[in-house]
């Protein structure tokens, strides 16, 4: 058998856990401590014969169940445990029908719950539910060799019946032996015959007259049960009489009653009817003050026409209400953004005002200038370039006529020394080399040429050329005759500073034309840009900036006021939805082209409508509340009769009428099952009375037939006038009673005296009781020899027969268990069992060195000598169950758990095995044993299915 869908419910934690699609092999389930590892175990454990009271397990909240769809010799049952019930099993696709032993064969529950059940803590020690270690062996052993483990207790008890019967050796004198008392009472009955007597003519003749009085006596008996039977009738019928009184005049109330009408009139509604009355008078009244309130309180108009417009534009107008605080909002925003718009406006107008004041503040002349060809910097360093011109032609200027006022004050002081030596000469001197003069010329040329126009570059290139062509050429005046060195001093000096004046002159020439250059260009770009021509060179970068900056926030504010515009033009959509559902009802002052300007009119016209649309609802409502209390009225009446149908155009008195006439038909019929109530219990009260077996034996003799025994009873009582005349016949019965009784009494004395006399002379009764003794302990005698005989013959039978069968039974499993060891640890040979089996003294054997005992074995051998013991017993059992491994290789190496998992593997070839781990480990090595499994993940008693043992073992780790 192995389950196919497991389903846990109320037990421990487990709440509707399932398990669905299950293999029939190895099944690893994984989780945390307290995860509900061990309570799936003992929910398994209850497989066999289900949950006993005395499991100790913890109760449940309401019942205990499993169910499970398991597969037993190929076909699909149903398993189902209930409570404390015992478990069903019933077949799904038509199997044969089995019971729980059909499936479990030889396996009992002690059995399964210590086999196929294996936890690590109870590998060891003794698991719940076994006394000892002989209880142990007892399990080991059973299922499939029968009860082979429990025979030298057959063995032993047969030993103490026979001990008990006869001690040792059987003799019947020992007084401690069972054997002696019916031995003595034989004796005893020997001795007593001897001493017996005659006399056997008087004692017939006193038996004679003691059957005589004992006839009379028994005559009188019978008399006196008649007169108490007569008694026990007339009290009966005494304590029934008034009831049967009642129920006669009952009987003659109903007798021209219709009792169908009962039956057939709903009787259970008039509690609803009455309600729905209440309810229809309160809703009348609510319906008419919801109409008045309407008629009253409605702001735009209060006709039917607008009553039935406001219900059938609900939705509109719900709709348009929830939207109103936000248009209010909406237009409040629009307001204040229209007025921060304006705000801008002005301020973008004074400053263009400011700027400049011919503009007159106009967006115009801003938007004429095309800001967005021309950088500011391109400006700005136009304009810097023609000031440093400036500045410079202004240096130049200023060194120019500084120089000239020196040449001439030099020129004074050579017109004075000219006068005082007269006596000079001029020469011609070389001053410059040609080569340096062509030189000079060319740098001068290329650098006009690259400030200005090449061709202005050529001619002041020739210029330098002809000027220094010309110095070499010339010629100085040289002192012949007195002392030329001051003279010479001041004429260099002289030439030096008409040589700076040509060059500075020339270049403020250059400078002229630059500027000029500069000029026009200013000229052109504030043309261009179209700024005013009147604009110094040195206003036009800020003032081209602050129009570039007022270019940026004109553009701002457009972008603003267009974002404006298009919420304002969707603002008017919204509020013309509004303003086109409240012109069907009112005249609303409203335009789209201004529609900030009469919003609050309009919302406040829907607010009104909206207030006037709830006063329409509590009509609706009202209105709707009263027919339905009408329908619910029709609902009972028409029930109890089709004639009397209402519906909302019925009057509203008519309604009431009809419902008086219900409840006074009502109130007719209860007064009926009242008595018809009231005769069914008095009725009770006298069947139950007569149910007694007493009563009905007092009324047996008037009883005709099949008569009822109501009907024979008020046929008695008729014959009375009154209770009163009942208790006269009382009393005078039990005066007859009375003496009939002390007849007997006197009959009674003088049969004692005649018994008396009969016992004294019976001696053969004496001879019959001595006889009856010795047969007695004869018979007590045989029966006890021969129970000793067959226990001593059973015993000695019984050990034979258990020697040879232990010898087979132990060496098997023994033999089983070695290979599961040896597979395990491979470095044990085996296990052998020294001793007794119930001694469970299994020794570990080495190859070529010293076994090992259970005591000498580390605690995981230990617990692997066990779990091969288990394992191997498991296999030999002629059935296949579910196995359930808790955590029963935790304290195992690596390489001894995966040998366990090679064994378990080995097992899922007849068995399906459950193994419950909350360790990362184990499931690492099933995958790497490449055992057949499937993986499950358990978490507060829920399972989930896990595709591979990697994903479950990153589950564990991370717990």
């Amino acid at each position: 058998m192995y389950l196919n869908e497991l389903r846990i419910d109320d037990f421990g934690c487990y709440r509707n856990a399932r398990l669905d699609n299950l293999d029939d092999s190895l099944v690893v389930i994984g989780g945390p401590q307290r995860a509900g590892k061990t309570t799936f175990m003992q929910a398994l454990r209850q497989f066999r014969d289900g949950v006993s009271q005395s499991d100790g397990l913890p109760p449940a909240t309401d019942e205990y169940r499993i169910d499970a769809e398991i597969t037993h010799d190929g076909q699909e049952y149903r398993y189902v445990l209930s409570g404390h019930s015992s478990p069903s099993v019933s077949p799904i696709s038509g199997g044969p029908e089995i019971d729980v032993n059909d499936i479990f064969g030889p396996v009992t529950e002690r059995q399964y719950k210590n086999l196929y059940t294996i936890s690590l803590d109870e590998l060891r020690r003794l698991p719940p539910g076994i006394d000892d270690s002989e209880d142990l062996a007892r399990v080991l052993l059973g299922g499939a060799y029968g009860d082979i483990a429990e025979i030298p207790d057959i063995e032993e008890s047969f030993s103490d019946r026979a001990h008990t019967i006869g001690l040792s050796k059987g003799n019947p004198n020992t007084k401690t032996s069972q054997l002696n008392s019916p031995y003595q009472t034989i004796r005893d009955g020997i001795e007593a015959r001897k001493e017996a007597s005659q006399q056997v003519d008087e004692y017939r003749s006193v038996t004679e007259n003691l059957e005589d009085k004992r006839a009379e006596q028994a005559e009188i008996d019978e008399e006196i049960a008649r007169k108490q039977q007569t008694r026990d009738r007339l009290n009966v019928l005494k304590e029934l009489f008034e009831p049967l009184q009642e129920l006669e005049t009952l009987n003659a109330r109903l007798e021209d009653a219709d009792l169908d009408a009962i039956d057939e009139f709903p009787t259970h509604l008039t509690d609803r009817l009455e309600h729905f009355g209440e309810e229809f008078e309160t809703a009348t009244v609510d319906f008419a003050e919801a109409r008045q309130e309407f008629d009253q309180e409605a702001t735009i108009d209060t006709t039917d026409d607008y009553y039935d417009w406001l219900l059938e534009h609900k939705t509109e107008i719900d709709t348009q209400t929830a939207d109103r605080k936000l248009l209010a909002k909406t237009a409040e925003e629009l307001i204040e953004r229209g007025e921060d718009l304006e705000t801008k406006k002005q301020d973008i107008k004074r400053k263009i005002s400011s700027l400049h004041s011919e503009w007159d503040g106009s967006f115009a002349h801003i938007d004429e200038i095309e800001t967005s060809t021309v950088d500011t910097a391109r400006v700005a360093e136009l304009a810097s370039t023609i000031e440093e011109l400036q500045s410079e032609r202004s240096e130049l200027q200023t060194s120019i006529e500084s120089a000239r006022t020196r040449k001439q004050k030099f020129e004074s002081e050579l017109e004075g020394m000219e006068e005082e030596h007269e006596e000079t000469r001029e020469i011609t001197v070389p001053k410059r080399k040609p080569a340096i003069v062509a030189g000079i010329a060319l740098a001068v040329g290329t650098g006009v040429g690259f400030a200005a126009t090449p061709i202005a570059g050529g001619i002041v290139g020739l210029a330098v050329l002809a000027v220094g062509l010309y110095a070499i050429d010339s010629t100085v005046t040289v002192e012949t005759t007195v002392n030329a060195d001051p003279y010479r001093e001041v004429k260099g000096q002289v030439t030096t500073l008409e040589g700076d004046i040509q060059a500075k002159s020339e270049r403020l020439a250059e400078l002229n034309d630059e500027i000029e250059n500069k000029q026009v260009k200013l000229t052109a770009l504030v043309t261009e840009l179209g700024l005013p021509e009147t604009l110094p060179a040195s206003e036009v970068p800020g003032f081209y900036e602050q129009i570039v900056e007022l270019d940026g926030e004109i553009a701002a504010y457009r972008a603003e006021r267009t974002e404006w515009e298009g919420d304002k033009e969707q603002f008017a959509t919204d509020l013309e939805e509004v303003a086109t559902l409240l012109a069907d009802v009112t005249d609303v002052s409203w335009t789209a082209e201004a529609p900030l300007k009469d919003v609050g009119n309009v919302l406040n016209t829907l607010e009104s409508v909206a207030d006037d649309l709830e006063l329409a609802r509590d009509v609706r409502r009202a209105e709707r509340e009263r027919t339905e209390c009408i329908e619910d009225i029709d609902a009972v009446l028409t029930e109890w009769d089709e004639d009397r149908s209402v519906d909302p155009t019925t009057d509203d008195e008519e309604i009431l009428q009809h419902i008086q006439a219900f409840n006074d038909e009502a109130e007719r019929i209860n007064e009926l099952e009242d008595t018809v109530e009231t005769r069914g219990q008095v009725e009770t009260q006298v069947t139950t009375r007569l149910e007694n077996e007493s009563a009905r034996d007092a009324f047996e003799p008037l009883r005709e037939d099949d008569e009822p025994w109501i009907d024979v009873v008020h046929n008695t009582a008729t014959k009375y006038a009154d209770t009163g005349a009942i208790a006269d016949e009382i009393r005078v019965q039990n005066t007859q009673i009375t003496e009939l009784k002390d007849r007997r009494d006197t009959l009674r004395e003088a049969c004692i005296g005649l018994k008396q006399r009969q016992d004294d002379l019976a001696s053969e009764d004496d001879l019959q009781e001595a006889q009856a003794q010795i047969d007695e302990g004869r018979v007590e005698f045989e029966r006890l020899g021969e129970a000793y005989a067959v226990n001593r013959i059973a015993e000695t039978m019984v050990r034979q027969i258990h020697e040879r069968l232990m010898e087979n039974v132990v060496h098997s499993l023994v033999d089983d268990a070695s290979t599961v060891f040896r597979k395990i640890t491979q470095e044990y040979e085996g296990i052998e069992l020294e001793g007794d089996v119930q001694d469970l003294k299994f020794r570990a054997l080495r190859d070529e060195k010293p076994a090992h005992g259970v005591g000498e074995l580390s605690r995981a051998t230990a617990e692997q000598l066990f779990l091969a013991v288990r394992l191997a017993r498991i296999r030999q059992t002629d059935v296949s169950l579910p196995v359930v491994l808790d955590d029963a290789a935790t304290n195992f190496d690596p390489n001894h758990m995966s040998r366990v998992f090679d064994v378990i593997d080995e097992l899922t070839a007849t068995n399906q095995v459950f193994f419950l781990t909350c360790h990362p480990q184990c499931v690492r090595i099933t995958a790497s044993n490449e055992c057949a499994a499937q993986y499950w993940s358990l978490n507060s008693g829920q399972f989930t299915r896990r595709e591979t043992a990697d994903t479950l073992e990153q589950q564990l780790s991370a717990d």
